[in-house]
């Protein structure tokens, strides 16, 4: 009787972990907000879910879709020296780790003690392209407040808090 007790619970927790797991990527999250970061095995998806921008174990930020990589930071296998640790007789070094939305609407690549930046959205140089290609000026007091990736391919980071939404940066790799 116990056999068939333990294997019922077994095959309850099977089948509810299954359960899980389409819950879970039925609500993946398209979106990054201030404060928020992006650990590395973790990933945004597109809603329709063709595309992902995954934090990988390697230290690299890859945009990919449907498996095949779209753009991506070239940080894999970077590393900082913090500092010697003459007690252990050797370096101390840290690596990507983190997808980073700061509270000023700055998106970095940083480390977890967040001693050191590996990666940097240039959003002042990536404005002037976009806007200046469309013969616009750029605007002004822009602040990127919303990673999303978008079911066209892209990944952009908005300031939503205007009156619609502005980029302020993106992977420019819409129309996939």
């Amino acid at each position: 009787m116990k056999k068939i007790a333990k294997k019922s619970a077994f095959i309850l927790l099977a089948v509810s972990m299954l359960q899980l797991s389409v819950v879970s990527a039925a609500f993946a999250k398209n979106t990054l907000k201030p404060g928020e970061t992006l650990a590395k095995g973790q990933m945004l998806q597109s809603a329709d879910g063709r595309f992902a921008l995954v934090m990988q174990q390697d230290g690299n930020l890859v945009h990919y879709m449907s498996g095949n990589g779209l753009w991506d930071t070239n940080t894999d296998n970077k590393s900082f020296e913090l500092y010697y640790d003459y007690f252990l007789q050797k370096p101390v070094y840290v690596y990507p780790d983190k997808l980073v939305l700061n509270t000023n609407g700055v998106l970095q690549l940083k480390d977890l003690r967040d001693t050191h930046v590996f990666w940097t959205a240039d959003t002042a140089g990536w404005m002037r392209q976009h806007y200046g290609s469309m013969g616009v000026p750029v605007p002004t007091g822009l602040v990127g407040d919303t990673l999303y990736v978008q079911d066209d391919g892209n990944v952009t980071l908005y300031d939503t808090k205007s009156s619609s939404w502005q980029p302020v940066w993106a992977t420019n790799t819409y129309g996939h």
